[in-house]
């Protein structure tokens, strides 16, 4: 398939970036071969994404080399795609913010996946959240609140379709992290969990890069013999907490003393059952079909 063979609205889901340990811990975390989600934008050369620092269209050809591209296309007749790019514009106009780049997917995902990490990977876990937090906290601090919610770029494209009316509306099967393990999720835990001395007044320096974090995560998650001990360090929900709390301050548009972090937990609890990862576009989505992809050098 070519680049030239796009219509507008195709979704477009990228395979893991060579090189980069965070997308490779999002296809592991997700089981699925991609790791981001874009969708073709008024003519084909050009795509909208949710990537650092907002929403942006960029040159197709620009972003595709050296990944394959899958290419998903609605499944029934549609003349004219233009309710799904009027969302897609005004995400754009709005400059919806993307949080941190895909190191906020990433963290999102570990909240949500139903397993119990082992303690190495609970200690990574935890600075991971910490640099997230510390980085929705600069969002507070400079009143650069979003108008919504922070998305991932899967959840950017799922919900332009949402948007856009009845005829486009999509839905997930069987979701990549809805799946009815017996295990409960972080977020789970933390829900349950009492909070008890909040970190974020006193924030450390991370000295890891975001890409060194996640090759240290992907190394712990893929040793199989070090998952699942069955317990959550207490500094991991207290973590959690933080993050919740910034979270729920920066959705809500409300200063640090104002914001919960149990208020923050619901909000990311409600949108559990509605989060979608790019390997639920790929594999799970009956109203989107594969017809091709695109491989460029």
């Amino acid at each position: 398939m070519h680049v030239r063979d796009l219509q507008a609205g195709d979704v477009l889901l990228f395979s893991a970036e060579e090189g980069s340990w965070i997308s490779k811990a999002i296809t592991w975390l997700t089981d699925a071969p991609v790791s981001h989600a874009a969708m073709t934008y008024q003519i084909p050369t050009k795509m909208i994404e949710e990537t650092p620092p907002a929403v942006r269209v960029a040159e197709a050809t620009m972003r595709f080399p050296g990944r394959t591209v899958h290419v998903m296309r609605l499944n029934k007749p549609i003349d004219d795609f233009k309710p799904v790019m009027d969302v897609a514009a005004q995400y754009l106009n709005g400059e919806a913010p993307y949080a941190t780049n895909n190191l906020y997917l990433l963290g999102i995902l570990l909240l949500y996946k139903k397993f119990t990490p082992s303690d190495t990977a609970q200690k990574i876990i935890m600075r991971i959240l910490k640099r997230l937090t510390g980085r929705l906290l600069n969002a507070i601090n400079q009143h650069k609140y979003p108008d919504k919610h922070p998305m991932v770029c899967s959840q950017f494209v799922f919900e332009c379709y949402q948007e856009a009316g009845k005829a486009f509306q999509l839905t997930i099967r069987s979701g990549n992290l809805q799946s009815d393990s017996t295990r409960t999720s972080l977020l789970h835990k933390a829900f349950k969990y009492k909070p008890q001395t909040s970190q974020i007044d006193s924030l450390e320096s991370e000295q890891a890069s975001d890409e060194e974090l996640a090759k240290e995560l992907f190394e712990a998650m893929n040793n199989e013999t070090l998952l699942a001990t069955g317990t959550v360090a207490d500094e991991l929900l207290e973590a959690i907490h933080d993050f919740a709390k910034v979270l729920h301050g920066v959705s809500q548009q409300v200063d640090l003393d104002k914001a919960d972090s149990k208020q923050g937990i619901a909000i990311l609890q409600a949108q559990s059952s509605m989060f979608v990862t790019p390997g639920d576009l790929l594999q799970h989505c009956p109203e989107l079909r594969h017809i091709g992809d695109i491989k460029i050098k």
